[in-house]
Protein backbone atom coordinates (compact mmCIF):
# COMPACT_ATOMS: atom_id res chain seq x y z
CA UNK A 1 0.00 0.00 0.00
CA UNK A 2 2.65 2.09 0.86
CA UNK A 3 4.34 1.31 -2.18
CA UNK A 4 1.93 3.25 -4.29
CA UNK A 5 1.89 6.72 -2.15
CA UNK A 6 4.89 8.31 -3.74
CA UNK A 7 4.09 7.82 -7.53
CA UNK A 8 0.29 8.89 -7.25
CA UNK A 9 1.77 11.93 -5.08
CA UNK A 10 4.40 12.30 -8.32
CA UNK A 11 2.12 11.28 -10.96
CA UNK A 12 -0.32 14.20 -9.88
CA UNK A 13 1.93 16.74 -9.35
CA UNK A 14 3.30 16.20 -13.05
CA UNK A 15 -0.03 16.75 -14.31
CA UNK A 16 0.23 20.35 -12.41
CA UNK A 17 3.75 20.77 -13.71
CA UNK A 18 3.44 19.23 -17.36
CA UNK A 19 -0.68 20.12 -18.17
CA UNK A 20 0.27 24.31 -18.77
CA UNK A 21 2.94 25.09 -20.76
CA UNK A 22 4.57 28.45 -21.70
CA UNK A 23 5.04 29.04 -25.68
CA UNK A 24 4.91 32.26 -27.52
CA UNK A 25 3.37 34.33 -25.02
CA UNK A 26 2.55 37.56 -27.03
CA UNK A 27 2.71 40.55 -24.77
CA UNK A 28 -0.84 41.54 -23.53
CA UNK A 29 -2.93 44.65 -24.69
CA UNK A 30 -5.37 46.97 -21.85
CA UNK A 31 -8.72 44.91 -23.35
CA UNK A 32 -7.27 41.43 -22.64
CA UNK A 33 -6.57 42.68 -19.14
CA UNK A 34 -9.45 43.91 -18.30
CA UNK A 35 -10.81 41.43 -19.53
CA UNK A 36 -9.10 38.54 -17.63
CA UNK A 37 -9.05 40.47 -14.33
CA UNK A 38 -12.98 40.52 -14.71
CA UNK A 39 -13.18 36.47 -15.37
CA UNK A 40 -10.71 36.19 -12.56
CA UNK A 41 -12.64 37.66 -9.54
CA UNK A 42 -15.67 35.59 -10.72
CA UNK A 43 -14.20 33.10 -9.95
CA UNK A 44 -12.76 34.14 -6.62
CA UNK A 45 -15.49 32.25 -4.72
CA UNK A 46 -16.05 29.06 -2.60
CA UNK A 47 -17.73 25.90 -3.77
CA UNK A 48 -19.07 23.59 -2.74
CA UNK A 49 -19.54 20.70 -4.93
CA UNK A 50 -22.82 18.16 -4.05
CA UNK A 51 -21.94 15.80 -7.42
CA UNK A 52 -19.20 13.72 -5.98
CA UNK A 53 -18.67 10.04 -8.14
CA UNK A 54 -16.17 7.89 -7.33
CA UNK A 55 -13.94 4.41 -8.76
CA UNK A 56 -12.68 2.28 -6.79
CA UNK A 57 -9.47 0.10 -7.65
CA UNK A 58 -7.63 -2.31 -5.38
CA UNK A 59 -5.76 0.64 -3.94
CA UNK A 60 -8.29 2.34 -2.48
CA UNK A 61 -11.27 4.81 -3.82
CA UNK A 62 -10.90 7.93 -6.00
CA UNK A 63 -13.67 10.53 -5.73
CA UNK A 64 -14.12 13.10 -8.76
CA UNK A 65 -16.67 16.09 -9.06
CA UNK A 66 -16.50 19.04 -11.44
CA UNK A 67 -16.70 22.37 -11.18
CA UNK A 68 -17.74 23.89 -14.96
CA UNK A 69 -16.67 27.30 -16.07
CA UNK A 70 -16.93 28.48 -19.81
CA UNK A 71 -13.97 31.10 -18.97
CA UNK A 72 -11.89 28.49 -19.25
CA UNK A 73 -10.80 28.27 -22.30
CA UNK A 74 -8.40 26.41 -24.48
CA UNK A 75 -5.76 28.84 -24.60
CA UNK A 76 -6.16 28.97 -20.55
CA UNK A 77 -5.72 25.07 -20.81
CA UNK A 78 -2.72 25.41 -22.88
CA UNK A 79 -0.73 28.51 -22.00
CA UNK A 80 -2.76 29.61 -19.07
CA UNK A 81 -2.72 28.24 -15.03
CA UNK A 82 -5.22 27.74 -12.86
CA UNK A 83 -4.46 27.31 -9.28
CA UNK A 84 -7.49 25.11 -7.29
CA UNK A 85 -7.51 25.08 -3.24
CA UNK A 86 -9.23 23.20 -0.82
CA UNK A 87 -11.12 24.75 2.54
CA UNK A 88 -12.36 22.71 5.29
CA UNK A 89 -13.48 24.30 8.14
CA UNK A 90 -10.63 27.06 9.05
CA UNK A 91 -8.02 25.45 7.00
CA UNK A 92 -7.08 26.77 3.33
CA UNK A 93 -4.55 23.98 0.95
CA UNK A 94 -3.38 24.63 -2.51
CA UNK A 95 -3.77 21.47 -4.58
CA UNK A 96 -2.41 19.11 -5.18
CA UNK A 97 -1.73 17.49 -1.46
CA UNK A 98 -1.75 15.44 1.05
CA UNK A 99 -4.10 15.71 4.34
CA UNK A 100 -1.58 15.33 7.41
CA UNK A 101 -1.84 12.25 9.00
CA UNK A 102 -4.24 10.39 6.61
CA UNK A 103 -3.89 8.80 2.97
CA UNK A 104 -5.94 11.30 1.36
CA UNK A 105 -4.20 12.84 -1.67
CA UNK A 106 -6.15 15.84 -3.34
CA UNK A 107 -5.37 16.88 -6.83
CA UNK A 108 -7.22 18.58 -9.97
CA UNK A 109 -7.33 18.66 -13.77
CA UNK A 110 -8.05 21.10 -16.14
CA UNK A 111 -9.91 20.84 -19.41
CA UNK A 112 -12.20 22.98 -21.47
CA UNK A 113 -14.56 24.64 -19.72
CA UNK A 114 -13.70 22.20 -15.95
CA UNK A 115 -11.77 21.89 -13.28
CA UNK A 116 -12.17 18.00 -12.21
CA UNK A 117 -11.25 17.56 -8.30
CA UNK A 118 -9.96 14.82 -7.56
CA UNK A 119 -9.59 12.72 -4.16
CA UNK A 120 -7.66 9.14 -3.57
CA UNK A 121 -8.43 7.82 -0.21
CA UNK A 122 -8.40 4.58 1.56
CA UNK A 123 -11.11 5.39 4.06
CA UNK A 124 -14.66 7.24 3.50
CA UNK A 125 -15.01 10.69 2.96
CA UNK A 126 -17.10 13.09 3.98
CA UNK A 127 -17.00 15.40 0.60
CA UNK A 128 -20.21 17.40 1.30
CA UNK A 129 -17.87 19.72 4.24
CA UNK A 130 -15.51 20.63 1.57
CA UNK A 131 -15.28 23.57 -0.78
CA UNK A 132 -12.98 24.86 -3.72
CA UNK A 133 -11.56 27.80 -4.81
CA UNK A 134 -9.33 28.37 -7.90
CA UNK A 135 -7.90 31.34 -9.82
CA UNK A 136 -7.77 31.64 -13.59
CA UNK A 137 -4.60 33.15 -14.88
CA UNK A 138 -4.74 33.78 -18.57
CA UNK A 139 -1.64 33.53 -20.71
CA UNK A 140 -1.26 37.62 -21.15
CA UNK A 141 -1.52 38.02 -17.30
CA UNK A 142 1.55 34.98 -16.53
CA UNK A 143 3.61 36.97 -19.42
CA UNK A 144 2.84 40.09 -17.20
CA UNK A 145 3.24 38.43 -14.00
CA UNK A 146 6.72 37.00 -15.50
CA UNK A 147 7.84 40.43 -16.51
CA UNK A 148 7.39 41.63 -13.05
CA UNK A 149 9.81 39.04 -12.03
CA UNK A 150 6.85 36.46 -10.76
CA UNK A 151 6.88 32.69 -12.72
CA UNK A 152 4.66 29.73 -13.04
CA UNK A 153 6.21 28.17 -10.52
CA UNK A 154 6.07 30.89 -7.64
CA UNK A 155 2.60 31.69 -8.67
CA UNK A 156 1.83 27.79 -8.20
CA UNK A 157 3.77 28.06 -4.31
CA UNK A 158 1.47 30.99 -3.35
CA UNK A 159 -1.16 30.60 -0.56
CA UNK A 160 -4.73 30.96 -1.20
CA UNK A 161 -4.60 34.75 0.41
CA UNK A 162 -1.06 35.52 -1.63
CA UNK A 163 -3.10 34.26 -4.95
CA UNK A 164 -6.29 36.17 -3.90
CA UNK A 165 -4.30 39.41 -3.41
CA UNK A 166 -2.37 39.11 -6.82
CA UNK A 167 -4.82 38.11 -8.80
CA UNK A 168 -7.90 39.35 -8.38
Amino acid sequence: MKNHKLPILGLALSFVIFSCKKEDIQKPDAKDQATASVSVSKTAIWNSLGNWASSTTENGTTYFSKIIDSTITSEVVESGLILVYKKSGNSIQALPFQEKDSKIYWYYQVSKGQVRINSDSNAGLNLNQESFSYFIATPQQLSSLEASGKSKFDLMQFSYEQAASLLK
